[in-house]
């Protein structure tokens, strides 16, 4: 059974529940939300986060009787929209539209809040692995190849990133400490350059979540998908092999992914509505649909299974950032 199904049977078993409690589009109570709510997104808009933050916002607004709002807060590894989200008041009114960056903000970033301590899960809404793409005019046909190339050549294989403690960065280095080689990293400003790179084969690797475009890319031959990061192969692109498949153990997984945190102190009973919101939200059709149009797959996972999953994100990547020597900037 794949990831994509299992998360479709728990969306209709979560929907199925609710909907006894949930005879009327707003599922609002009666002192929660008194006013406008803000969704902090920690990166300019326009691009894929910015965008399954505001299909949510829209999505949650009639469901919650108040309007939704999303605030753009770029900056220091998407820390500056955490820090607005733990100085806020504990109400639920400021959510932070947690991504990977969050979990890795403590390795690389000087931060003014304690990332466990000060905030708390409500629900994860979205998530996609990583592909690891080569460039059309690099001579790897499979992961093997670039192992093999790495292997032989230290030191001589380059992959993008947009940027240091970046998702693509990581991914990088884990699999290069996993797969025993040394990869070269060349950092870019943002993950459009980083393609950019990539599609021009002025490097060689790239990790990075697929695109609408990505299909096209690789059907004209412009990049080459040598693997999902991910345990098993997604449905929408069944020829790619997962880098389980590899046969470089476990613990390779990368995963794009994106949650709603809101600052430690919020009451059980906000956290568990803005919780209940967030699947009536992600049960829509036209939810669904826009964000699978992202080659993302929605979901709602329910505040504890959230909160676990991100503090074991924050400890995986703080471990791997501190092997491959990243430090604070």
């Amino acid at each position: 059974m794949t990831a994509s199904l299992l998360t479709r049977r728990r969306l209709t078993a979560l929907a199925g529940g609710l909907a006894a409690g949930l005879l009327a589009p707003r599922i609002a109570a009666a002192k929660f939300p008194e006013h406008p709510i803000r969704i902090m997104v920690g990166f300019a808009a326009g691009g894929t986060v910015d965008t399954i933050a505001r299909i949510l916002a829209q999505a949650l607004s009639p469901i919650l009787g108040q309007q939704v709002v999303v605030e753009n807060r770029p900056g220091a590894s998407a820390s500056l929209a955490a820090s607005a989200v733990v100085r806020s008041e504990a109400d639920g009114h400021t959510l932070l539209f947690a991504v990977f960056s969050h979990a890795v903000a403590p390795a690389v970033a000087h931060l003014t809040y304690d990332t466990l301590a000060d905030l708390t899960a409500v629900s994860q809404v979205a998530s996609v692995p990583l592909f690891m793409f080569a460039a059309g005019n690099a001579p790897f046909r499979s992961v093997a190849d670039v192992v093999t190339a790495a292997k032989a050549n230290p030191g001589t294989i380059t992959y993008a990133s947009g940027g240091v403690g970046s998702s693509a960065h990581l991914a990088g280095e884990l699999f290069a400490r996993r797969a025993g080689v040394r990869l070269v990293h060349v950092p870019y400003r943002g993950g459009g350059p980083a393609v950019q790179s990539l599609l021009s084969g002025d490097v060689q690797i790239l990790w990075d979540t697929p695109q609408p475009a990505t299909r096209t890319h690789i059907d004209q031959g412009q990049l080459r998908a040598l693997a999902e990061m991910s345990r098993t192969r997604l449905a929408s692109y069944p020829e790619i092999a997962a880098i389980a498949e590899a046969g470089l153990g476990d613990d390779l997984e990368v995963q794009a992914w994106q949650g709603v945190l809101v600052r430690s102190g919020t009451a059980p009973e906000i956290i568990e509505l803005l919780h209940r919101a967030i699947v009536q939200a992600m049960t829509l059709p036209e939810t669904r649909a826009r964000i699978e149009g992202l080659a993302v797959e929605p979901m709602a996972t329910d505040p504890a299974d959230f909160g676990a999953f991100f503090r074991s994100e924050v400890t995986r990547w703080t471990e791997v950032a501190r092997r491959a020597g990243i430090t604070a900037q």
